[in-house]
C-alpha cells in the first residue's frame, strides 16, 4: 500500500502524477498492509493501497452479496445459476484469510514490541476503534428493525449476547443479525491472539518462535475442536462447524502464517507467486465443486460428510492463502474506472457487509411483489438493492467508520516504526 521507505501518515513526494493522492481515508489499510520487513515488491511504490488485496476484498464482498441479493431473480435464472449459492461461504472464508494476513503483518512488524502490555493495549484500542463503532451502530439498527421485519421484539439477553460476541462462541445461538457471526470470530481473534503472543514473549525473546508456536496452537486447537464436533449427532458443516468461533480460528491463522512467511522468506514469496496463484485458483475451483451434487439438472448440496465438516475448511483457506503472494505484489501504474471502483468497494466492504442484509430485506418487504414477477422487474429490484446498499455503505464509511478511524489515530497514534528487519528475532 505504500513503499517501505514512505511515512505512514503522508504520501511520498515522489508520487507519480498518474496516481491519486493518499487521503486520510486510506490510512486504515496503509496501517494494515505496510510492513518494514517486507520486500519492496510486496508494497508497491507510488500507491497507498495494494490493488491485488483490494481486488480480493472486493471479490469477497461481491460473493456474499450475490447470495443474499439475487433472491428476486432466482426463478428467472437458468438451473446452473444455482452454483452461485455457496458464494457467501467462499466470500467469508476469503475475508478470514485476508484479515489474518493483514493483522499478521502488523504483528510481525511490531516484533518484540508485543512484549509490552502497553503496546498490546494500543493494538486492542486501534482494532476496536476501527471495528466496534460501526458494528454496534448496525446492531442497534437490527434491534429496531426486528419488529418490522419479523414482527417480534428481542429480549435484552439476546441483544447483550450478540453485542458481547457470545451468541456463537462455543455453539450457534444467533436468532437475529445472523451475518455478524463472522465478526465474532474476528473480534475474538483480535483479543486472544495478541494476548497469547504477549504471554509467550514473556518467556522468550525469540519472536519468530513465539509467533509460529502461538499461531499453530490456535490452528490446531480449532481444527481439533472441529473434528470432535463433527462426530456429534446433528452436526452440520454449514452451521455447527462453520459458524462457531472456537472452530474457525484456523482460517485466520492460515492468513497470519502467510504474513510471517512473506516477511521471513521474501525471495520464495516472490519467486513462487505465479505457481501459487495457479495452484490456489485450481484448488478453490475443485473445492467449490465439492460443495454440490447434480442429479437430473437439479442442484443440491453435497453430502454433509466428515470431510465437509472438518478439513474442507482448512483446504479452502489454504487455497485462498496461495493467492496472496501474487495479490500482495499486484500494483497499478495508473488508475482507471474499473480499478477505482474496485478500490471503492474494498474500502466500503466492512460497512457493505453489515448493511446489505437489512437493506435487501426492507426492499423486498415493502416493494410490490410485481417487481419479482418477471425478469425485467426482478433485475431492476436487484440493481436497486445493489445501488442502495453501495450508497448506504459509502455514507456509513464517510460519516461513521472513517471519523472513528481518524479519532483512533489521534487517541492511539502509531508508534515509531522499527528499522527494516528490526523485528527479526530467530
Amino acid at each position: 500500500m505504500l513503499s517501505s521507505s514512505a511515512d505512514e501518515s503522508f504520501p511520498s513526494r515522489s508520487r507519480s502524477l498518474n496516481q491519486p493522492p493518499v487521503s486520510r481515508d486510506s490510512l486504515p489499510q496503509i496501517e494494515e498492509a505496510a510492513a518494514d520487513s517486507f520486500p519492496r515488491e510486496i508494497v508497491p511504490l507510488h500507491s497507498s493501497r495494494v490493488f491485488g488485496l483490494d481486488l480480493l476484498r472486493a471479490l469477497a464482498i461481491a460473493f456474499v452479496f450475490i447470495v443474499h441479493g439475487l433472491g428476486p431473480l432466482k426463478s428467472h435464472l437458468p438451473w446452473w445459476a444455482g452454483f452461485l449459492g455457496h458464494g457467501g461461504f467462499y466470500g467469508v472464508e476469503l475475508f478470514f484469510v485476508l484479515s489474518g494476513f493483514l493483522i499478521g503483518t502488523i504483528i510481525v512488524r511490531s516484533g518484540l514490541k508485543m512484549q509490552s502490555a502497553s503496546n498490546v493495549f494500543v493494538f486492542y484500542s486501534r482494532r476496536w476503534l476501527r471495528t466496534l463503532p460501526l458494528f454496534f451502530a448496525i446492531l442497534l439498527l437490527n434491534v429496531f428493525l426486528e419488529p418490522v421485519l419479523r414482527d417480534r421484539t428481542l429480549a435484552a439477553a439476546d441483544i447483550i449476547r450478540h453485542g458481547a460476541f457470545l451468541a456463537n462462541f462455543s455453539g450457534f445461538h444467533m436468532n437475529f443479525f445472523g451475518e455478524s457471526w463472522s465478526l465474532a470470530v474476528e473480534e475474538w481473534f483480535y483479543l486472544l491472539f495478541p494476548a497469547a503472543l504477549w504471554l509467550s514473549l514473556r518467556r522468550t525473546n525469540r519472536f519468530d518462535l513465539a509467533f509460529v508456536v502461538v499461531a499453530m496452537a490456535f490452528l490446531l486447537f480449532s481444527t481439533g475442536a472441529r473434528v470432535l464436533s463433527a462426530q456429534q449427532l446433528g452436526a452440520t458443516w454449514f452451521k455447527a462447524e462453520r459458524m462457531v468461533v472456537i472452530y474457525r480460528f484456523d482460517a485466520i491463522m492460515i492468513g497470519v502464517l502467510s504474513a510471517w512467511i512473506a516477511a521471513r522468506a521474501p525471495a520464495a514469496w516472490r519467486k513462487y507467486a505465479t505457481l501459487c496463484v495457479i495452484l490456489g485458483s485450481l484448488a478453490s475451483v475443485v473445492l467449490y465443486a465439492s460443495l454440490w451434487k447434480v442429479t437430473n439438472h437439479d442442484i443440491t448440496w453435497s453430502a454433509d460428510s466428515f470431510f465437509a465438516r472438518t478439513f474442507r475448511f482448512t483446504f479452502v483457506s489454504i487455497s485462498f492463502a496461495l493467492l496472496l503472494p501474487a495479490a500482495s505484489r499486484w500494483k497499478l501504474q495508473r488508475e482507471n474506472f474499473v480499478s477505482t471502483s474496485v478500490r471503492a468497494i474494498a474500502l466500503w466492504s466492512y460497512a457493505l457487509y453489515l448493511i446489505h442484509t437489512p437493506t435487501i430485506l426492507l426492499l423486498q418487504r415493502y416493494l410490490p411483489l410485481a417487481w419479482q414477477g418477471s425478469t425485467l422487474p426482478a433485475t431492476g429490484m436487484v440493481l436497486l438493492e445493489i445501488a442502495l446498499s453501495l450508497f448506504l455503505s459509502a455514507l456509513l464509511y464517510r460519516y461513521l467508520e472513517s471519523p472513528c478511524t481518524h479519532l483512533r489515530d489521534r487517541i492511539t497514534p502509531l508508534r515509531e516504526r522499527p528499522a527494516p528487519n528490526a523485528a527479526v528475532v530467530v
